[in-house]
């Protein structure tokens, strides 16, 4: 997995996974920021992994 391609807490598993796709992060609402802060579960991204397929 490449640096930008790593697991944050928000993830439901790492990018790039087969049968999962980016989504806005409920956390933060895709902002990327909380608090001021950049969002602990997409990591200031925005965008989490989540799983889309049935595995």
């Amino acid at each position: 997995m490449a640096e930008g391609e790593r697991k944050n807490p928000g993830d439901e598993d790492a990018p790039g996974t087969k049968q999962t796709g980016e989504n806005i992060c409920p956390t933060c609402s895709g902002s990327g920021q909380l608090n001021q802060r950049p969002c602990p579960d997409c990591g200031g991204s925005g965008r989490v992994t989540v799983i889309v397929g049935d595995a």
